[in-house]
């Protein structure tokens, strides 16, 4: 946890011996009174946490803002559903990568339970996206979509952007694809990366990417889990935002 995340913009708050919060203060952090901890409101500013009162029931702390958040990359990753404990997983990294936007989509060759699950009928998934911008350091959330139907899904997508998919059978690699994007500070696309389920995409999705246009493109000579792809891919393209 590199960032304590509040829930509230309220400057004086308390964190009760049940938080996890609470357990981080004081088992990794060995916090006291006077302690001055990295912190942020979530979806807002960046700041300071003071400790004010620590027991050993609770932890009164006072909140200073000190700069605006930062800014998500322009970057929205396109998944398709996968078993819920991988999905935890990718929520809490490409959140801790600073991705702008993050879409399930029920495809052909993924199981029909995957996008009922607890995980995203009760909402469960917030508490990843938590730890992600906790592990991160950054206080903006990614906006979550699911998408019962692929095509449908792609036909709400804004039109402005680049777009990607990844297919290891495609002849193009990724990186050859996007090295030739010409990106500045003054223009800010959105960059889009579709990953599969763990069987892939089907000849079918394959064309609706297309007819969308999306670029097919592949990771390399090996296929890769979904969760390797998908944040081997974004983090290629942060760099490449990174250096524009």
């Amino acid at each position: 946890m590199n960032l304590i995340l509040l829930d509230s913009p309220n400057p004086s708050g308390v964190f009760n011996k049940e938080d996890r919060r609470y357990t981080h203060i004081r088992r990794v952090l060995r916090g006291r009174v006077g302690s001055m901890l990295k912190a942020g409101v979530v979806n807002g500013p960046l700041g300071t946490l003071e400790i004010l009162e620590f027991s050993e029931q609770f932890l009164r702390y006072h909140f200073i803002p000190t700069q605006e958040p930062i800014p998500p990359y322009p970057i929205e990753v396109l998944l398709g559903a996968m078993r819920p404990i991988v999905a935890r997983r990718l929520l809490k990294d490409l959140t801790a990568l600073g991705v702008k936007g993050i879409h399930l989509v029920k495809a052909d060759l993924s199981e029909g339970s995957y996008l009922q699950s607890s995980l995203w009928k009760n909402n469960e998934y917030e508490t990843y996206l938590w730890e992600g911008a906790e592990q991160g350091g950054t206080t903006i959330l990614p906006m979550v979509r699911l998408h019962a139907d692929l095509s449908k899904g792609l036909s709400e997508l804004p039109k402005n952007g680049k777009n990607l998919v990844l297919d290891p059978n495609a002849p193009r690699s990724l990186f050859s694809v996007q090295k030739n994007w010409k990106l500045s500070p003054d223009y800010t696309p959105v960059l889009r990366v579709a990953i599969g389920p763990e069987r892939g995409w089907t000849e079918r999705e394959l064309n609706l990417f297309i007819e969308s246009g999306f670029i097919p493109c592949r990771m390399g000579s090996r296929v890769l889990r979904t969760e390797a792809a998908a944040l081997i891919a974004v983090g290629i393209l942060v760099m490449q935002w990174e250096e524009r």
